[in-house]
This record gives C-alpha cells, structure tokens and sequence, in this order.
C-alpha cells in the first residue's frame, strides 16, 4: 500500500491516541473526518493496521515486573527451532518471544508478580522447553522510552 503524507500524519495519530475520532483527526491533519475514516478503513482493509489495543496498567494488575530472557538453543536445526517455537507459544507466561541474530537464539519477555513467581516459571515452564542450553534473566528496572515510531518517520519519503 502506497502511503502518502496524510496517510503517515493518520497512522502518527493512531499510534497515539488509536481512541480519536475522525473528526479530531481531521482536524488536526487538515482533512475532513470522511476523508480520515475512509483512508483509515483501506489501511485496516490492507493489513497495515492490524488492530487496536488498551495500553494496561500492568503493575495495578499484580506484575510488578518484566523479565527479559536471552535463550541459547542446542542446535539452529529447523526441527530444534520449530519444536522449541512451538513450545514458547504455548507457554501461558510468555507475553513476547522474538528470533535474534548474534549470539543468543531468542529474546523472550515475562510478567512476573514477584521473584517467586518468577522461580515458579522458570521451573515449570521455562526448564521445560526444548533444546534450550543456556538462559540469561534480566529484569527491567524502569521503563525510559514508551514504544513509540521513530522521529520524522511520518515526514519520511514513501519507500
């Protein structure tokens, strides 16, 4: 899908406040609230946007804090990669799993309510998975930077 200036400042927007109405949308873009619906249904339409979410309060829901897990695998083999791929998805805790170039295989993120439960996760889901050799836990202290685009990105030159 071809993306033009209006098309990038409506996804910038969305990215912010996906809750505006087009009319605070067009608005702010200088396009009628008509235009802005109809150039946000052909992205939803296309796949570009693939949903909308709550960002939640995780601490008032009990996990006081995030875990992020370097894991090493055996071997790179197609077999030892889906096994374990399979498994991770099916891990009830895991909120994220991402494959990584470099030295560690995958870089996987918890929410944990407390050391404890972090101790418990570990022993029954995390020892679990196949082909697994090494982990490396690191829990985040604090969150600097909300995930966010990346600056000038919706002046950026289509590509």
């Amino acid at each position: 899908m071809e993306l033009d200036a209006v098309d990038r400042k409506l996804l910038q927007q969305l990215s912010a406040d996906a809750r505006a109405t087009h009319q605070q949308m067009g608005e702010s873009i200088g396009r009628s609230p008509t235009s802005i619906a109809r150039r946000q249904r052909a992205m939803e339409e296309s796949g570009l946007i693939r949903g909308y979410q709550a960002d939640l309060d995780v601490e008032k829901l009990g996990y006081g804090a995030r875990v992020h897990i370097r894991m090493t695998l055996a071997s790179q083999s197609r077999e030892q990669l889906d096994a374990f791929e399979q498994a991770i998805a099916a891990s009830p805790s895991v909120v994220q799993c991402e494959l990584m170039s470099g030295s560690d295989d995958y870089f996987v993120s918890l929410l944990v309510r407390s050391l404890d439960h972090f101790a418990q996760i570990h022993r029954d889901e995390l020892s679990r998975l196949p082909g697994v050799v090494r982990m490396e836990s690191s829990f985040v202290l604090r969150q600097v930077v909300e995930p966010r685009l990346p600056p000038g990105w919706a002046d950026a030159a289509t590509s």
